[in-house]
């Protein structure tokens, strides 16, 4: 498992999964697409302090992703991201992270997807996707309407066993989601992370092509 994190991923499609209670079981189940991330993957789900390192840990034995704890500027590049125990993982800019503590974010929960989702109107666009899993409570809904005018995709579990996060997300983004499966939340993963690789090497070959016309 991967602790710190050097290599930029700029200019890539990103996906960002958030959720509260029942969730972390699902979010494991979700990334298990069976192939190596092309992309980076934001885990942002409600947590105790001490239980990240061990959930981190398990994300890697059952995905075999590298799994970065961000405790600090994180540039980021393929693999799972998640926010060192008791802060809130906020973006710098597109392609970095950082991390800042309760008294800085004011939030009451945390990870806080408030925070999250504040820090990320300044970047939003149509390359990230947020899947919204199960939870309670109504944390990060009062900014997703700014972010999906900015072009951000919103996929929300169809069946969470807490249905009460997604269900108060999807009252503030109207009819602009989609609700899916575990299975077709898994599948659309893999799709952008398909997506995401035949770009760079679309981009990788046209800059060889331009180079040698010079």
């Amino acid at each position: 498992m991967k602790l710190k994190n050097q290599k930029s991923a700029s200019n890539t499609k990103k996906v960002i999964i958030v959720g509260s209670a029942g969730s972390p079981s699902v979010a494991v189940d979700i990334l298990k697409i069976e192939e190596k991330l092309n992309i980076p993957v934001v885990v942002v789900i409600h947590f105790t302090s001490s239980a990240i390192p061990t959930f981190a840990q398990h994300i890697h034995s059952e995905t075999g992703h590298d799994v970065t704890i961000v405790d600090g500027l994180t540039i980021l590049e393929p693999g799972i991201y998640l926010p060192e125990g008791g802060k809130d993982l906020v973006f710098v800019n597109e392609e970095t992270v950082t991390v800042i503590d309760e008294q800085t974010s004011k939030e009451s929960v945390h990870p806080s997807i408030s925070a999250l989702f504040k820090s990320l109107r300044k970047v939003a666009n149509p390359d990230f996707t947020i899947i919204v899993l199960g939870g309670l409570g109504n944390d990060g809904a009062e900014y997703v309407k700014e972010l999906k005018a900015k072009g951000v995709k919103f996929v929300i579990e169809k069946t969470p066993k807490f249905p009460y996060l997604p269900d108060n997300i999807a009252r503030q983004l109207g009819e602009r989601y989609e609700r899916y499966e575990i299975e077709r939340i898994r599948e659309l993963i893999k799709t952008i992370n398909i997506q995401n690789s035949s770009e760079k090497a679309r981009k990788i070959e046209n800059h060889t092509e331009g180079g040698d016309g010079n």
